[in-house]
């Protein structure tokens, strides 16, 4: 690499989105940092930055698939759960073009989630774990599932190799964000706003339902890590011969929980603040109350991938996080 990358983050006013901004801004010159900003309103919001910005969303096509050919580095955040493949071809395809001429291989750094392995419901423990290096079962999960069909895509590129692409998979992400945009996460604050409304924490079915979890900074740190490793050994970036491009899938997750004794927790410190009336916690059916809220299993072994490169916990624990956002006194 002969001289600093140029990065394109999408989906900067977010909450994973605006922890990596202001974690690259540590060791990265803002000059060489660009944002696309859906929402014009918040355009402000980066000026102390000092980053450049471009308005638009990923939904412009021909916009995106400019921005990405100007930039050696793409972080792509603005993925749903379903759909948006359009923008995905646009960013391989633009990235991959961009190879052609520059002294830097692209990368891609594309976010996914276990909602793509979510099964299970009204809170039942779930006894089926998942690798990221099983790659045969990736390759057989269908389209239809949360993510899968744009994961597909970047690891199709993977396999071809004329990009560094990785997906990095997340499960429960908690803790502050600290960007400058949205600073919360969406399942913790999700259970919060529930209780507060209803004047109970509540959970689904039995509650043994488990999933992964990791702080927001340590998975920032994932990101970083493996954009280091792209951009020094782009050599080592194509996927395994075999993996049908898997093998670029990284799992984020560092513990699990289950949901009971996490609601539970929340609903003690609640009530012992006195934001809500009623102590203890009560049972709902699934898809009961309007928030992000379920009775199933999503979780994975921790990515030996992952710890391959370093990668460690070095943010407090999820209970640990609760007890630091809600003291029991105010």
């Amino acid at each position: 690499m002969t001289s600093p990358p140029s990065i394109l983050i999408l989906g900067a006013t977010g909450y994973l989105g605006g922890t990596l901004l202001t974690t690259l801004l540590k060791t990265y010159d803002p000059k060489n940092i660009t944002a696309l900003i859906r929402d014009s309103a918040k355009q402000s919001l980066f000026e102390p930055y000092r980053i450049n910005t471009v308005p638009g969303s990923v939904e412009d096509i021909t916009l995106l698939r400019s921005l990405v050919e100007e930039n050696d580095v793409v972080v792509n955040f603005a993925v749903p759960f379903a759909g948006g493949d359009e923008s995905i071809k646009a960013i391989v395809e633009g990235l991959e073009s961009r190879a052609k001429r520059s002294d830097i291989k692209p990368v891609l750094l594309q976010t996914s989630g276990t909602g793509s392995i979510m099964y299970g419901s009204n809170g039942e423990a779930g006894t089926d774990v998942w690798t990221d290096s099983d790659h045969e079962r990736w390759e057989a999960l269908p389209d239809t599932a949360f993510f899968h069909s744009g994961d597909r895509i970047v690891a199709r590129s993977a396999e071809r190799g004329i990009i560094s692409a990785y997906i990095i998979m997340s499960p429960t992400v908690y803790g502050p964000g600290t960007g400058p945009g949205n600073k919360l996460s969406l399942q913790i604050p999700a259970y919060v706003r529930y209780a507060k409304r209803t004047g109970q924490a509540g959970y689904i079915g039995k509650g043994d339902n488990i999933w992964g979890n990791v702080h927001v900074q340590d998975l920032i740190d994932l990101y970083l890590i493996v954009l280091s490793q792209a951009l020094e050994h782009p050599d080592s970036t194509i996927a395994e011969a075999g993996s049908h491009g898997w093998s670029n899938l990284i799992y984020a997750g560092l513990n699990q929980h289950t949901w009971k004794p996490i609601i539970e927790l929340i609903g003690d410190r609640l009530f012992a603040r006195g934001d809500i009336p009623n102590g203890g916690v009560i049972s709902l059916a699934e898809g009961e109350g309007d928030m992000y809220m379920f009775g199933t299993n999503s979780f994975m072994e921790v990515s030996e991938k992952a710890k391959s490169l370093g990668w460690k916990q070095k943010q407090p624990n999820l209970v640990e996080a609760i007890k630091l956002a809600l003291p029991e006194e105010k």
